[in-house]
């Protein structure tokens, strides 16, 4: 029986041009679902050839200005178009997709991630910094709308997978892989020259500017660490890092009674998110596998915390909580941007990171909600306006 489009009928694209975006894009059309919604920022012309494609009922760009530069674009029948904050939430909340699938990076994702919670549909969520920061109210609003929520993450889809063997009060601890990125097995002196090109040089992924760089750092592996406690209600110690080069087990479960289960593919975010769809079912592909005999190993090693740092200070911020989760995100977002800008040496990322986070004075540090998170982000992005010119020269 052909299980692709059982469950799935229309969906909901939010952040349809960045990396996430694109892939899903990709996927829907492979698998013939409709699109109700699309959402883009400010690549016009890629967003016009998709709704060109998917003919989607609505679209929302950030402004007059782009909508009237989609609409000059799209061949055909033009849908309608939204442009405001209060129309987008709107529009997702009481979207009529049965999958909302939420591509939409970094904290400005938070707003829509909340209405996707409250619309009772599925959500394919691969936006980690909603979940770190508000993970418990998305869950909540989920509860009260019916609704669920599929990670689409490599690794906590792997670890979704993975948990379907067993009960969650079973489960002895979450072994998270990482491909340890372009610079694994160097010192921090080695890491003095590192450029950006080099920096954007993932040797696995293919991912937008922000999360590669991140991934160099290991920064993105400490917030898959946060995100896996939010996620799968899991202390922070019993989230293990691994790294493995090959990037063909995606994460593993070990359960009490040291049974590990583990969840391999190819490196490619399309089979998660067909994963989010198809739930609980697997859509049935026609091409190739893994071909095993052709593995020649898989191997293992032990992150290195004290060059890649930034992995204790996720662990730091995720064992305080409240709204210190959220400022660490702020203050990464701010010393990548200064980096990718050649304003801030990549080896010295992560003491800008902890520069900043240890001058912010945060207020309602426990507390955690939609504005004091914004209140905390704020904060911290106003100290590091202070601080990142200091490390310029450097």
């Amino acid at each position: 029986m052909n299980r692709n489009n059982l469950e799935m009928k229309t969906v909901a694209i939010l952040g349809s041009t960045g990396s996430v975006g694109t892939q899903t894009v990709d996927v829907v059309k492979q698998m013939g679902l409709k699109v109700s919604l699309l959402t883009g920022w400010r690549n016009i012309s890629l967003l016009a050839e998709q709704v060109n494609e998917l003919h989607p009922r609505l679209v929302y760009v950030p402004g007059d200005d782009d909508a009237g530069k989609l609409r000059e674009a799209i061949c055909g029948e033009v849908p309608e178009i939204i442009t405001t904050q209060k129309e987008l939430i709107h529009a997702v909340r009481d979207t009529d997709a049965d999958c909302i699938v939420h591509c939409i990076a970094g904290l400005a994702g938070i707003p829509t991630a909340l209405a996707a919670a409250e619309s009772g549909k599925r959500l394919a969520i691969a936006n980690k910094e909603a979940i770190i920061a508000l993970g418990d109210e998305i869950k909540r609003r989920l509860r009260v709308s019916c609704g669920e929520m599929i990670p689409v993450d490599s690794e906590h889809s792997a670890i979704f997978q993975c948990l379907n063997a067993g009960r969650n009060c079973s489960v002895k601890r979450i072994l998270l892989t990482a491909s340890g990125g372009p610079f694994f097995g160097c010192t921090m002196e080695e890491m003095r020259d590192v450029t950006v090109e080099k920096a954007l040089a993932h040797p696995t992924w293919k991912m937008g500017p922000k999360i590669t760089i991140d991934s160099a750092t290991l920064m993105n592996k400490g917030f898959e660490i946060m995100e896996a406690v939010r996620l799968f209600d899991v202390p922070e110690k019993d989230v293990e890092v691994l790294i493995h080069r090959q990037s063909i087990i995606h994460s593993m479960v070990e359960y009490t009674d040291n049974t590990v289960i583990a969840q391999l593919g190819a490196p490619d975010m399309r089979s998660c998110i067909r994963y989010a769809l198809t739930h609980p079912y697997r859509a049935e592909l026609s091409e190739p596998g893994l071909n095993f005999s052709e593995l020649a190993k898989l191997t293992f090693a032990a992150p290195d915390t004290e060059t890649f740092s930034l992995l204790n200070t996720a662990r730091e911020a995720i064992r305080m909580d409240g709204v210190y989760p959220a400022a660490l995100i702020a203050a990464d977002e701010s010393a990548v941007a200064a980096f990718l800008k050649r304003k801030l040496p990549f080896h010295l990322i992560p003491a800008a990171v902890n520069d900043i986070l240890d001058n912010t004075t945060l207020s309602g540090g426990k507390e955690k909600d939609e504005n004091s998170i914004a209140e905390a982000v704020r904060l911290t992005t106003e100290t590091a306006e202070r601080i990142l010119p200091r490390y310029e020269s450097r």
